[in-house]
């Protein structure tokens, strides 16, 4: 009788011991992720990609409006090209924050980059050329160079705008252009556009509206 008290004693306390040592690797396996866990951390500008994505949406409803576009197609590819122009802009912002000539020059070359795609999902003459008589709007004042207009029509004759013979971005926010004709242009952060003629006549556009006031 002794002896099988003796005998399941012993078994308990075996049994004991393996529960115990095997305890610590039942936590760990409750605690630590399976090997096949994915774990995804993100460290993206979210903030900014939005107001990137923002900026697009009002640029290409404002383009879609101007030219007459019909074809979603298109202006979702609109979209998409100032998208990438205001991801390029805000890197030029903090590459050359203290290189006014390499910036004025990313600048324009950012914008020209941003007229040929645009020439490509434009394929309507009279459409392009709305579009490129705009561009002082879509560009927000920043500099690019003047491209020569489609023809639409074989005697048609071509024009270019005057030469930007000044340009100065404050730190406000607000943006001056002075044109070799005499024309003057300031944007402030908000994209209010106030441009001065030589002859004097004052033109304010609201960005937000698109109303337009005339003082002469």
């Amino acid at each position: 009788m002794n002896k099988t008290l003796l005998l399941a004693s012993a078994a308990v306390t075996l049994l004991a011991a393996s529960c115990t040592q095997d305890k610590p690797a039942a936590v760990d396996a409750a605690t630590t992720p399976a090997a096949d866990t994915a774990v995804v951390v993100s460290d993206a500008p979210l903030n900014d990609t939005a107001a990137y994505r923002t900026d697009a949406d009002r640029l290409a409803a404002r383009i879609a409006e101007d030219l007459k576009l019909t074809d979603t197609v298109v202006v979702t590819r609109i979209e998409k090209t100032y998208y990438t122009r205001g991801r390029r802009l805000n890197e030029i912002e903090t590459r050359y924050a203290t290189d006014t000539t390499g910036r004025y020059a990313a600048l324009r070359q950012v914008n020209d980059d941003t007229d040929r795609e645009v020439k490509t999902i434009v394929t309507d003459p009279n459409q392009y050329n709305t579009y490129s008589s705009n561009r002082d709007t879509y560009y927000s004042g920043t500099p690019y160079t003047a491209a020569t207009v489609r023809e639409t029509a074989p005697a048609a004759r071509r024009s270019s705008g005057p030469a930007i013979v000044k340009y100065d971005k404050k730190a406000n926010g607000e943006t001056k252009i002075v044109y070799s004709n005499g024309k003057t242009v300031k944007v402030d952060k908000d994209g209010d556009r106030k441009t001065e003629y030589p002859n004097g006549t004052k033109v304010k556009r609201d960005a937000d509206d698109g109303n337009v006031k005339v003082k002469d």
